[in-house]
């Protein structure tokens, strides 16, 4: 180990760091897919993210508010019979569609950052032996160019 050169070491620990960046991001960008997968399989999972943006935001409840004094027009009068009871339509969720929008920027933001991670792990992992055959490819020509 005494003989050992500063520059070996550090090489080694560059190494090591983009092997542990790189595997980060191979785990994270596994994450994602399963997340994005687990999603599609039961999309109602999206439901307590909704509700979490409704606890924090209000926003259903403020729109409910707007809407309420404004007269909705009735599409289905004429086919319902008069001693049917109203049935009172749900009102309209909008923390459902804006919790998709926000899971789906989410996921693909964390996927590109897992990539760069990836890439970038990969190029440190690796650095040495690029820097090494590029060595290699000038000392070639240079053998070339003085003959």
């Amino acid at each position: 180990m005494a003989n050992s050169n500063p520059n070996d070491i550090f090489s080694i620990i560059v190494r090591l760091i983009g092997l542990v960046v790189l595997l980060v991001g191979l785990y994270v960008g596994i994450k994602v897919i399963f997340e994005a997968w687990h999603l599609y399989e039961e999309p109602q999972r999206i439901e307590r993210f909704a509700d979490a943006i409704e606890h924090g935001s209000n926003l259903d409840a403020i729109l409910a508010s707007v809407t309420k004094g404004k007269s909705i027009p009735k599409l289905l009068e004429n086919e319902t019979s008069p001693s049917q009871p109203q049935q009172a339509t749900p009102p309209l969720k909008v923390t459902y569609f804006l919790a998709w929008g926000i899971v789906i920027v989410l996921l693909m933001v964390i996927g590109s950052l897992a990539t760069a991670a990836i890439r970038t792990g990969g190029q440190l992992a690796l650095y040495d032996l690029q820097v090494k055959r590029f060595a290699n490819q000038l000392l070639k020509e240079a053998k070339t160019t003085k003959e």
